[in-house]
C-alpha cells in the first residue's frame, strides 16, 4: 500500500511539472528551473549621492541595471558615466513626482506644456495621488515623451522605462500610455506576467490584472517578468545584508526583478533623504562581497534589461 501511495505521488508531481506553464525566463532561453536576478537601482540622477552609491554597486557586481530621473540635477553626471562605460544597462526612470521636502525638480516638457503636473510653485507634485488628480493622460504622454527624448539626445541607449513611485501604475489609462509608448518604440517596460509570487505577497490584488498587458507586451517582442521584490524599501535599517542574502536563498525559478536605492551617506544625500537609512542600507549591502558570494553558490544567474531584450529577439515574435 504505501509503494501504490509512493507512485500515486511521484506519478502526481511528474504531471504536475509537465503541465506547468514554462516560466519566461524558460521562453528567453534559460534551462527549466534557473533562477534568474536583476538587482536594479532606481533615481540614478537625482542626486550625486544616488550617483556615487549606484556606481559602486554596479562596480561590485551586484547591480547590473539602473534607471535615470532625467528632470533632476545630476543627470548629466551619469550620463558622462554611461558614455564612459557604454556597456551598462541605464533606462529612464519615468518621472513624475517630486517628493522631497528641499529638493525639487520641474517637468522636462516645461510647466507651460503640463499644467497639470506641477503645484503652485511650478515644480512637480510631491505625492501621487496629486498626480492623478490634477494631470491629464495627454500630459503624462507629453511628459513621457519628453524624458525619453532628451535622454536620447544626452545619448543614452534607453535599454527600458519603469515608473518612479509606480505613479504609471496608479491610473489605468496612464499605464496604457506606458505601454503603447514601449511597444511603439520597442522599449523593454516593467511588467510581471509570470508566477508572480512577490508581488502578490505585496500585492495581492494587481497580478491579475498585469497578466493580460505582460501577454500584449510578450506578443509585441519585448521581454516579460517572472516576478518583482520591492521590499527593500521597508527594510529600514542600515544593516540590510541578511535581508538580501533571505531574498537571494528563496528565490523562486523564472525572472525576478528586485529593486533597490543604494545612496552613498555622504552629506548631500543625508541632507536630500532627510537621512533615511533605508537608502543607505541599499547601497552598504550591495557593496558587502558577501552578498555576491552568496549568489554565487546559490547559482542564481544575473541579468540586465539589456540582456533580456536580446533574448527576446533571439526568441522571435511567433514564440
Amino acid at each position: 500500500m504505501k509503494r501504490l501511495i509512493l507512485l500515486v505521488t511521484v506519478v502526481a508531481a511528474l504531471c504536475f511539472h509537465t503541465n506547468a506553464e514554462p516560466t519566461y525566463a524558460e521562453r528567453l532561453g534559460w534551462p527549466e528551473g534557473a533562477r534568474v536576478l536583476m538587482i536594479h537601482a532606481d533615481d540614478a540622477g537625482m542626486s550625486h549621492a544616488s550617483n556615487e552609491g549606484i556606481i559602486a554597486t554596479l562596480d561590485a557586481g551586484t547591480v547590473t541595471s539602473f534607471s535615470i530621473m532625467m528632470p533632476c540635477s545630476w543627470v548629466p553626471e551619469i550620463a558622462a558615466y554611461i558614455k564612459a562605460h557604454p556597456d551598462v544597462c541605464a533606462g529612464v526612470h519615468l518621472t513624475y513626482t517630486a517628493e522631497w521636502d528641499d529638493y525639487r525638480w520641474p517637468p522636462v516638457a516645461g510647466r507651460d506644456a503640463v499644467p497639470g503636473l506641477v503645484d503652485e510653485n511650478g515644480f512637480m507634485h510631491d505625492n501621487v495621488p496629486l498626480v492623478t488628480e490634477h494631470a491629464t493622460v495627454e500630459e503624462i504622454e507629453k511628459e513621457l515623451r519628453a524624458q525619453i527624448a532628451l535622454a536620447e539626445k544626452m545619448g543614452i541607449p534607453v535599454s527600458h522605462m519603469d515608473s518612479h513611485m509606480g505613479t504609471l501604475f496608479a491610473n489605468p489609462e496612464y499605464l496604457m500610455v506606458y505601454v503603447r509608448i514601449a511597444i511603439e518604440k520597442q522599449i523593454p517596460v516593467l511588467i510581471v506576467g509570470g508566477h508572480g509570487t512577490q508581488l502578490s505577497a505585496e500585492m495581492p490584488d494587481v497580478l491579475g490584472a498585469l497578466r493580460p498587458i505582460a501577454e500584449q507586451i510578450w506578443a509585441s517582442g519585448l521581454p516579460v517578468l517572472d516576478d518583482i521584490n520591492t521590499q527593500s524599501y521597508a527594510w529600514k535599517t542600515l544593516d540590510k545584508k541578511a535581508h538580501f542574502i533571505d531574498l537571494i536563498r528563496n528565490l523562486k525559478p523564472g525572472v525576478t526583478w528586485a529593486n533597490v536605492h543604494p545612496t552613498k551617506p555622504t552629506e548631500e544625500g543625508k541632507a536630500i533623504t532627510n537621512n533615511r537609512e533605508l537608502l543607505f542600507g541599499d547601497y552598504l549591502s550591495l557593496i558587502d562581497p558577501e552578498v555576491m558570494e552568496v549568489i554565487k553558490e546559490e547559482g542564481v544567474i544575473l541579468t540586465s534589461w539589456r540582456e533580456l531584450k536580446e533574448r527576446r529577439a533571439a526568441v522571435g515574435r511567433s514564440e
